[in-house]
């Protein structure tokens, strides 16, 4: 942090309510101590701020997460202070009313990705912009990106330029974003198309049985659930083991197209995983996936994969008797 930018955040102190929380979370990913050393020191400069702090295994990016919901990706620096300082003030402007009413539709979790640096004279004009969108509704997770401090996902996601939206990883708005057209295409675009980020937030607020609602519906499996199936992290497995019990229970034929995918997965995730597929072949799986929990069990699996593929054998053994 320069001296320029503390006398930033002492100025802006006044206008911080007491008892402002900032919560850090931070994960394996290094960058978090410096994240979390720069909240430690701004609520030195801001007295009202106080921080608390999440460790979260994983390699995930470290954030920080605002009073108002959004959760900010990077240190703010340069030109990235002052919409930082808004949000912590409650000072930016509450999204219209014609806007928040549309917003109201909205029936499923959106995930808004807006990729930012220090140096990028626009962007604060479009973070102020955006940042209504998640104290509007719980159901839009706004993530804001310094491209500077994480320029691998940046590239990752094909960002060339700032300020850049992704909505749901696959809609994009770059340099002049209209507020309308997001959330219009957020209230019409097709559930099907739902990324692993909007369904992941479904399941962390317990909508499992929606989720599977939706997929009933539809008469389709949603293809990021496949990879949730396959997440690093045991909480999110769960939650989308729960919504394929939940589909199990009201299409048991759509359930099980997600066989296939998910072996196609099964040689290359680790042993809990793996552990964690096999419990869904037995939850949903009939006499067809026996043979390929016999292979595992044929390869002389660590113990917990082969505890796993003879409980799986045993429910699909009980359910054909």
């Amino acid at each position: 942090m320069t001296p320029n930018e503390e006398t930033q955040f002492r100025e802006a102190s006044g206008g911080v309510p007491q008892g402002t929380i900032l919560r850090v979370v931070t994960t394996a990913d290094e960058r978090g101590s410096e994240v979390a050393r720069f909240c430690e020191r701004l609520a030195v400069l801001i007295p009202q701020v106080s921080v608390a702090r999440e460790e979260r295994p994983g390699p995930k990016p470290p954030f920080i997460l605002l009073p108002n919901g959004v959760r900010y990706q990077g240190i703010p620096k340069g030109n990235e202070v002052q919409p930082f300082v808004d949000a912590l003030a409650g000072t930016i402007p509450p999204l219209a009313d014609p806007l928040r009413e549309c917003l109201n539709a909205l029936a499923y979790s959106a995930a808004l990705d807006l990729y930012v640096t220090p140096h990028c004279t626009y962007c604060p004009q479009v973070v102020r912009r955006l940042m209504p969108l998640a104290s509007a509704n719980s159901l839009v997770r706004l993530r804001i990106i310094d491209g500077a401090m994480y320029p691998e996902q940046a590239k990752q996601n094909s960002i060339k330029s700032v300020p850049t939206l992704v909505l749901d990883g696959q809609f994009r708005w770059t340099g002049s974003i209209d507020l309308k057209d997001v959330v219009a295409l957020m209230v019409t675009r097709d559930p099907v198309s739902l990324s692993p980020a909007s369904l992941e937030m479904m399941l962390r607020e317990g909508a499992a049985r929606q989720l599977a609602q939706m997929m009933a519906e539809r008469g389709a499996i949603f293809p990021a659930l496949i990879d949730l199936l396959c997440h690093d992290q045991w909480p999110v497995r769960l939650g989308a083991m729960v919504a394929m019990e939940e589909l199990q229970a009201l299409r048991p034929e759509l359930a099980g197209q997600v066989i296939e995918p998910l072996w196609n997965r099964f040689g290359a995730v680790s042993d809990p995983i793996k552990g964690d597929i096999l419990h869904v072949f037995g939850e949903i799986g009939g006499p067809a996936v026996v043979p390929k929990i016999n292979a595992v069990l044929e390869d002389i699996p660590p113990e917990e994969v082969q505890e796993a593929a003879e409980e799986a054998l045993g429910k699909i053994k009980e359910k054909s008797a």
